[in-house]
Order: structure tokens, then C-alpha cells, then sequence
């Protein structure tokens, strides 16, 4: 007869609760996808994050709205109306994308880093880091607000393009501006987190490979801005 009997499945080690996470991904990131790593989790911070995305667009007053229909060339009564209809859309969109956001993005580092470099990580920690880092997403936009809201326009953020004003307009400041510092920070913290999750890989190298994909998406956001504008 065997003798061999099932050993119960050992208990993951326990994360960070939800309130330590918020603010250790600011400060210690390291520590946190470490954790997560062992123990994944993503869709509370997930749906936090796109709550708070989408709360931040409820935020936004009539006269923005008004004023990007109006730089559309909508005047009268189809301003008005699109404003409205963009107030009412954009929080419930905004919070439906930032559902999906995420899923998406953890669908292009793991193809990257596993399928292609062969990182020994599962799908569900690769959620639970991207979804972690939208934290930092979420910060970017309550600090771009007040922006938004002082300038009425929704291309006001902060961003490499923000220290070279003198730049006219044209490819190279498309592209400085399409690298905003708060994307720039959620790359490193991505790469760090990734690069957590297999000892044998660096955070160096993975943070290189963050905030490559952000360029070339940089590069080709530039490319449309100057094919596409008039103003360009």
C-alpha cells in the first residue's frame, strides 16, 4: 500500500494591505512587487485606479469642456450639447478603459519579458505590477488637473517638452512632450517591479526596456501629430 500522502499546499506569505501599497509604490517599489511577486493581486487596485481616473475627469469644469469643443470647431447649440455629452462620457469612459488598461499592457510586457527574453513569471504577477503602477498614473493626473483646468486645454502636462519652451512646434517637441515625467516614472517602477518578480533578471535592464516602448510609442505619437496637424 502507498504510504505517500498529499502534503497540503503551502500558504502564500501575506502582502502589504491595500493602504501600505498606495504609498509604497512611491517609496518602496522594490520591497512591494517583491511581495506581490509571492503573493499577486490586481483587480482591487485595478478598479481603485479606475475609479479615481474617472473621478478625476468629474473634476473638470463646463468651461473646459467647452473650450475643447470649441477648439473642434463646434459653436452655439452643438457646443453646448457636446460639452454636456463629454462631462456626462468622459468619467464613465475613462473608468471603463482604465479597467481594460491594464490587461493590455500586462498582455505586452508578458509577451516581451517571458515569451521573448524568458522571464520565469506568471501572467497574474505581471497584472498585479501593472495594475499597482497605475497608482502612479493616477497621481499624474490629479497633479495635471489644476493644469487642465488653468490653461482649458488637455495638452497641458508635465513632461520632458515642458523644459525646452523654445522648441518650436514641430517633431522633436511633439516628441518631448509625448514623454511625460509621470509616464516616465511608471516605467521605471514597472521595470522594477517586473524585474522583482525573476531574481535572475536586473531591475537596470528591465526599467531599459520600460521606457524603450515608451520612445518608440513617443516617436510614433510624434509622427501622427506632425503628419496629421496643420499646425505643424
Amino acid at each position: 500500500m502507498d504510504d505517500y500522502t498529499a502534503q497540503p499546499e503551502e500558504a502564500p506569505p501575506p502582502r502589504p494591505n491595500f493602504l501600505n501599497r498606495l504609498w509604497m509604490v512611491f517609496v518602496q517599489p522594490g520591497r512591494l512587487f517583491e511581495a506581490l511577486g509571492k503573493n499577486p493581486a490586481w483587480f482591487p487596485m485595478t478598479l481603485f485606479v479606475a475609479a479615481g481616473m474617472g473621478a478625476v475627469f468629474t473634476l473638470v469644469p463646463p468651461e473646459v469642456w467647452e473650450a475643447q469643443m470649441a477648439a473642434g470647431g463646434l459653436s452655439g447649440a452643438d457646443l453646448d450639447d457636446a460639452a454636456a455629452g463629454a462631462r456626462i462620457a468622459a468619467p464613465i469612459g475613462t473608468l471603463l478603459a482604465f479597467l481594460v488598461i491594464p490587461l493590455v499592457i500586462s498582455v505586452v510586457t508578458y509577451v516581451i519579458l517571458v515569451f521573448m527574453r524568458g522571464d520565469n513569471a506568471r501572467f497574474k504577477q505581471h497584472l498585479s505590477v501593472i495594475s499597482h503602477v497605475g497608482i502612479v498614473g493616477l497621481a499624474g493626473s490629479a497633479v495635471h488637473l489644476p493644469l487642465w483646468i488653468r490653461t482649458a486645454s488637455f495638452e497641458t502636462t508635465l513632461s520632458i517638452g515642458t523644459f525646452f519652451p523654445f522648441l518650436s512646434d514641430g517633431f522633436l517637441f511633439a516628441f518631448l512632450t509625448q514623454l511625460q515625467l509621470f509616464y516616465l516614472w511608471m516605467g521605471v517602477a514597472a521595470g522594477i517591479g517586473l524585474a522583482a518578480l525573476d531574481p535572475q533578471r536586473s531591475a537596470g535592464s528591465t526599467v531599459a526596456i520600460m521606457l524603450v516602448i515608451q520612445v518608440i510609442l513617443g516617436l510614433a505619437c510624434a509622427g501622427c501629430a506632425t503628419a496629421f496637424s496643420p499646425s505643424f
